[in-house]
């Protein structure tokens, strides 16, 4: 709540406003991966085919530019998106700066997945009882990260991991948070992008 407040000045109403905005998010975020978002079938898509676009700036519920990429199992299950994406070039910023060492480990178990987006990779904040939620105030919202939030410092491309059912979809926290999920052909997995446009 300190490093909240001093960076809104010491303002209680804006630090209110900002920790509202957090928890419609994983309200909304919640409510996707149990299947209560409005969703379109768009068709099939291939690996590696773009599917959307990330959001430059804030948007509904985000302060900034990011995908919030979630590998779901059935029954609404997360799981680690690092178990299936194979390595790429990144910078770490999950922890207290951009390369220090007391970020989020980045480490994708050597998948087959192809990335959602292009390198290089800007990481900031991996999946599980990460950094952000043992040292900021997105402790009091969520204990458990249930994807992993990157960008690219190269383009804002958003592309399928793997073939499947591409379907354009939405959850209204207020706004209308957007998001894509592709239901993958070769396995029960499916994976959902947040924080784009389509």
């Amino acid at each position: 709540k300190a490093y909240l407040l001093a960076v809104t000045r010491n303002d209680e109403k804006k630090y209110q406003q900002l920790l509202a905005q957090a928890r419609a998010e994983y309200e909304a975020i919640q409510a996707i991966i149990a299947g209560k978002g409005t969703e379109t079938e768009a068709g099939h898509v291939g690996g590696g085919q773009r599917i959307a676009n990330i959001i430059q700036g804030s948007s509904c519920n985000s302060g900034g530019s990011h995908v919030h990429f979630i590998v779901r199992k059935p029954g609404g299950i997360t799981d680690n998106p690092f178990s299936h994406l194979g390595g790429i070039d990144y910078e770490n910023c999950s922890g207290s700066s951009c390369g220090s060492s007391d970020g989020d480990a980045f480490n994708p178990g050597g998948g087959s997945w192809t990335w959602p987006i292009n390198p290089k990779i800007r990481f900031t904040q991996g999946y599980g009882y990460t950094w952000a939620v043992q040292n900021t105030w997105v402790g009091q919202i969520y204990r458990f990260h249930n994807g992993i939030d990157i960008n690219s410092l190269s383009s804002s491309e958003v592309k399928a991991v793997q073939p499947g059912t591409l379907y354009q979809g939405s959850y209204n926290v207020g706004c209308l948070l957007k998001y894509v999920r592709v239901d993958h052909d070769n396995s029960d997995l499916d994976t959902l992008y947040q924080h784009v446009n389509y």
